[in-house]
């Protein structure tokens, strides 16, 4: 393939033997003047050298916006030279605006005036050679007369030539700065964009995809973003997307875990808009950002207002929120109140890294004999409760107790003088709406101020208990 210089030589030589074929024609019917043809050689292959785009790179420097006006002026010297050279002098003066349209595709619309003053410059300078004897198919005075028209619509034409050039080039600049804050938001910013069609198919995915969620976009194209969603958000991402069918040009947002290309799972913030109904859009527009960080901050601090720090257990606060929400259910409740005994001598006698640890290990023992529905909570210092979600009655409650009880002393290294502990466990049973949070707590614990008198290291059934129906 020629290379973009050889093509415009070409170009050049192409032109030039078209206007030199031309005036031959003119000179074979009569109508090219008197100007010996090799005078029009010459002005041809100088209107040609002058028409290349490398020269007029050489003569500004390479910025196309600079030397505009003698540039200007050399083409519009040699062009008024040859269409004066035929005798039609201002008749072929059109020719002008064909340089300005060079002009103004080489070096925008600063280039109407130069060429509007050229214009009415040269078509000056080629009257007075008419004047001075040039020959001219058009007789003076009238030729004349024919030069003023066609000098003052000219320099109009060149007027209005550049306003429209001068529009068009707003409207590129504002389209130009449209499209850079477009990229700066889409490919440089910080969320992830995507386009979804009506079919629910992602189309276009933008391209810092691959810093967003780690995966290139023509990986995520159809329903590859989809398949990256953690399993247990696809609910809530179903959820995401009725909302957004139902509910048309509305924002809609939802944080869910998608994984990452190297097998991580990072929470996204998901937010979206359906914009089908705008023709110019036809999609649902997503934006998708990285908020791990951040959302694991608020889980650390949620989980900090809600938890135990030394045993991770719940806090009173929070354990209490829990009961009442499970008293509301329609299923017997059970709860267990611990108190462990001999706390105080492993404080003293080993100091609290040692009673530290053993709180931790009468945590991971309730842990150990508690169901999977129970709730676990410490209320401070040695006391921890343990309700029984849907408990199956009084001796379901009593086998779970002693089971902690064995656990605990089963857990506990070898008696190191009189610091092994025990525990003491109140037992409360409730049915449906039976007692609200505070009196079970209140009963349970009773019941296990009474086994610390009767026998430590035992459990003792509140004497309110019911004795509960399977649930």
């Amino acid at each position: 393939m020629l290379s973009r210089r050889a093509r415009a030589l070409a170009h050049s030589v192409l032109v030039g033997t078209v206007v030199m074929s031309l005036i031959v024609v003119l000179r074979v019917l009569g109508l090219a003047g008197t100007t010996p043809l090799w005078v029009f050689a010459v002005l041809v292959v100088v209107g040609t050298t002058f028409h290349e785009p490398a020269l007029h790179r050489a003569l500004s420097g390479g910025d196309l916006s600079r030397r505009l006006w003698p540039r200007v002026a050399m083409r519009y010297l040699v062009n008024t030279a040859t269409i004066y050279a035929t005798g039609w002098g201002p008749v072929l003066a059109v020719t002008h605006l064909v340089l300005l349209s060079e002009f103004t595709g080489q070096s925008g619309s600063r280039a109407w005036r130069p060429a509007a003053v050229c214009s009415a410059v040269t078509i000056g300078l080629g009257e007075l050679a008419i004047n001075a004897g040039l020959y001219s198919y058009l007789p003076e005075p009238q030729v004349h007369g024919v030069a003023v028209l066609v000098a003052a619509g000219t320099v109009l034409a060149c007027r209005f030539f550049g306003a429209a050039v001068r529009a068009r080039e707003q409207v590129e600049t504002a389209l130009r700065g449209s499209e850079e804050r477009f990229r700066s938001v889409v490919q440089d910013g910080s969320d992830m964009v995507t386009f979804t069609d009506r079919d629910g198919v992602l189309r276009y995915v933008s391209p810092n995809s691959s810093r967003v969620v780690g995966h290139e976009p023509e990986v995520l194209l159809g329903d590859g973003l989809w398949k990256l969603i953690h399993p247990d958000d696809r609910d809530l991402a179903h959820e995401l997307r009725a909302r957004i069918r139902e509910q048309p040009d509305t924002e809609h947002s939802a944080e869910l875990r998608f994984r990452r290309a190297d097998g991580v799972w990072r929470w996204h913030e998901v937010v979206v808009r359906n914009l089908l109904d705008r023709p110019e859009v036809d999609a649902v527009v997503g934006h998708q950002r990285d908020v791990h960080d951040r959302r694991t901050a608020q889980d650390r601090i949620a989980y900090a207002a809600t938890h135990d720090a030394l045993t991770g257990l719940l806090n009173a606060s929070a354990f209490q929120l829990a009961l009442e929400e499970t008293l509301g259910h329609s299923y017997p409740v059970g709860l267990l109140f611990l108190d462990l005994d001999g706390f105080k001598q492993v404080n003293d006698v080993l100091g609290h890294a040692a009673g530290d640890e053993r709180l931790r290990l009468v945590a991971d023992v309730l842990r150990t004999c508690g169901r999977e529905r129970d709730v676990l909570g410490r209320l401070g210092g040695d006391e921890f409760v343990v309700a029984l979600n849907g408990v199956g009655g009084s001796a379901q409650a009593e086998a779970i107790a002693a089971a902690i009880i064995q656990g605990i002393d089963a857990a506990q290294p070898p008696d190191d003088g009189g610091t092994r502990v025990g525990c003491s466990i109140g037992i409360a049973l409730a049915q449906p709406g039976e007692v609200d949070a505070r009196g079970l707590v209140r009963r349970a614990d009773a019941a296990m101020y009474t086994s610390k008198r009767r026998r430590r290291n035992g459990y003792e059934l509140s004497a309110g208990s019911m004795p509960a129906v399977a649930g």
